[in-house]
């Protein structure tokens, strides 16, 4: 299965996208029927086994795992294995699943996703589907969004699938090429997205382009044994998958494709170990101005240099080594040296590590190990902070997240902020979004926006109402959009005499104990966008009492469903909570907005219809533009795989 290349047609464009769009709606409805009634069966089936001793239940787990795998009567068959995942969680986690989370189960066993909130016990909810899965031996991939969950996920369900009959995986980064073959091999694999992701690139290099079924089984039969390749290959292939945070992976790292790069020969791409080239190159942009030599649109990151420009350049490169005296390639160098200098900004798009530059997802404000920008970037962005240049890099191997998980026969999860991006989920991947009903009703209270002149306006009034709530005892979170930010309000909040607690893309292995104790009395968390996604915040009782957990955000983010998953760290299971966003006009969403008589008039007029117009109709632009540049990441990769075909042929 691996030594076949993953072909699937291009995303729609023009009026196929409209067609698309109407076929998913017409094609979702049968994914939106009431599932309450089985969900109050399978319960009722669960509480019956309650009596029944470990042996009856060892009895029932052959039985129904037998009739799962034959599928007579496929619905039976689910509300029985359900019922008894259910009552085998009960025993071994201590838990009793809610209707709500049965619904959830019954969602995603229909290869669908399912929304649900907050809070609402996603980990567990998730081994339902699983179960059914992994009876079938072809293996299930649970993925989660960084090794840390997958970890904790596993060590959590572990227990119910082993009481189930079946094994259970987990591959992280530390875990050693050789003792991944058995963690693919067990029924149930638990990993991170990037984990699955990248082992399956490296098998594609690890196999010989002639490889196929038919010349391993010649191979087999000649006496032989195993081709030697076989023993680097780790994945078995791809049967199903379950995805925790499921927006977050197959939509906001389907902005980039995941690509293993090799180190491009110096006398090739025209680069020096040394990296002269582009610290000449920082040092000639530094000297550019904007608007006289070059151009800067923020709005589509992009720099243009001018007529004016490339006659500054020419003076500037004349008496410069022989590597100049090309003006396209000079131009080019300079150029990528400006998009460093003026677009690629520092606690914002990367943080320095270790004396290395690390890329930082502006989505979800975690570093993406291993990246690096392309073209000439990351060398030019090293120049500028004075580093020690890496060697270039050419592509050995790339796939997008898209056609990546097209290969699964069965995909389904889970997330609570999917509603914004369903008609993309269908399109992309033909998966249709369901919403579960909460468990309690959400009390959580959601303020209208304050909006300021500027940032610093805008952070102080944040020290200040932070000040206010941590006087009383009530825990706060603030959402920054930035690790600048972030750091700024840190220091600023310690001048106040207030103690915070920091997470960002600078401090991700401590994720999950700071967010672990961000509900408790007096507790101050300042966190980048969805960092510490994936792990609960549980209120002390006399948090509670106090109002239970204020989110403040300090920007709204392009993707409106960044903006809910924050507010949606308050008022879980029906906790009290609340809610509000400090906004600024120079913030970076309206900055790129492209909406300069709209931005003039809401501070002209301070009219707050029209001041929510302008945030919603900025969030929107950004959310279209996020969303075209994922289309552009799934074309450009079906149409290099087209050219690796064409040129193997």
């Amino acid at each position: 299965m691996l030594s076949r290349s993953v072909t699937r047609n291009p995303p729609p464009d023009g009026f196929d996208m409209f067609g698309s769009w109407v076929h998913g709606k017409y094609a979702r409805k049968r994914y939106k029927y009431n599932r309450t009634e089985r969900a109050e069966r399978i319960v009722e089936a669960s509480d019956a086994l309650r009596n029944h001793s470990d042996a009856s239940l060892r009895e029932l787990t052959e039985e129904y795992r037998d009739a799962v795998l034959l599928g007579r009567d496929r619905v039976r068959a689910i509300d029985d294995a359900f019922a008894l995942a259910r009552e085998t969680i009960r025993r071994e986690i201590g838990l009793s699943l809610y209707i709500e989370q049965v619904i959830g189960g019954l969602i995603m066993a229909d290869g669908a996703l399912a929304e649900m909130a907050t809070g609402e016990g996603k980990t567990v909810t998730a081994i339902l589907p699983t179960v059914l899965q992994g009876w079938s031996g072809r293996g299930v991939h649970v993925l989660t969004v960084n090794d840390y969950l997958a970890n904790r996920d596993a060590e959590i369900t572990s227990p119910v699938y082993t009481r189930l009959g079946m094994s259970v995986g987990v591959v992280v980064d530390s875990t050693p090429r050789g003792d991944r073959k058995s963690a693919y091999d067990a029924d149930i694999t638990y990993a991170a997205d990037k984990q699955i992701v990248f082992d399956f690139l490296r098998d594609r290099l690890d196999i010989p382009p002639a490889a196929s079924l038919s010349g391993s089984i010649l191979h087999e039969l000649s006496g032989e044994g195993e081709p030697s390749w076989h023993r680097g290959v780790v994945h078995r292939g791809f049967n199903a998958v379950i995805i925790d945070e499921v927006d977050s992976i197959l939509i906001d790292e389907a902005a980039t494709p995941a690509i293993i790069a090799a180190e491009e020969l110096s006398e090739r791409s025209g680069e020096d170990r040394s990296g002269a080239h582009h610290r000449t190159a920082c040092a000639i942009a530094k000297d550019l101005v904007e608007s006289v030599d070059y151009k800067v649109d923020r709005k589509l990151r992009n720099v243009e240099i001018t007529d004016e420009g490339r006659a500054r350049l020419g003076e500037m490169t004349r008496s410069l080594p022989a590597f100049w005296t090309g003006p396209r390639r000079s131009e080019e160098i300079v150029r990528t040296a400006l998009l460093a200098k003026e677009i690629q900004v520092r606690g914002d798009d990367y943080i320095i590590r270790n004396d290395k530059i690390e890329i930082v997802d502006r989505s979800t404000g975690r570093v993406l190990e291993g990246r690096q920008w392309q073209a000439g970037l990351h060398q030019a962005v090293e120049a500028k902070e004075g580093l020690d240049p890496t060697v270039a890099r050419r592509t050995s191997t790339r796939i997008s997240y898209a056609r990546f998980f097209q290969q699964y026969r069965h995909v389904a999860g889970m997330s609570g902020t999917l509603k914004e991006v369903n008609d993309e989920l269908w399109r992309t991947y033909g998966e249709a979004v369901v919403r579960v009903p909460t468990h309690r009703p959400v009390i959580r209270d959601e303020r209208e926006d304050i909006v300021f002149e500027n940032e610093d306006a805008k952070l102080e009034a944040v020290v200040e109402k932070t000040f206010q709530l941590h006087k009383k005892g009530q825990p706060v979170l603030i959402g920054t959009r930035s690790v600048l930010t972030s750091e700024k309000l840190g220091a600023m909040l310690s001048e106040k005499g207030i103690e915070c607690r920091i997470l960002n893309a600078e401090r991700e292995k401590e994720e999950a104990e700071i967010v672990l104790h961000a509900g408790k009395v007096g507790a101050v968390t300042v966190a980048t966008n969805m960092a510490g996604r994936g792990t609960d915040i549980k209120l002390e009782p006399e948090a509670k009492e106090l109002g239970g957990l204020f989110v403040l955000g300090t920007e709204r983010h392009q993707e409106r469903r960044v903006d809910r998953q924050l507010f949606g760290r308050a008022g879980r299971q029906g906790d009290p909570g609340a809610a509000q966003m400090y906004v600024a006009f120079d913030d970076q969403l309206i900055c790129a907005s492209g909406l300069p008589p709209l931005i003039w008039l809401a501070k002209k007029l301070s009219i707050k219809p029209l001041t929510a117009l302008l945030w919603r109709q900025a969030q929107w632009l950004a959310s279209r533009r996020a969303a075209s540049h994922r289309v552009t990441t799934a074309k450009s990769d079906a149409w290099q795989e087209m050219a690796m075909h064409t040129s193997k042929s």
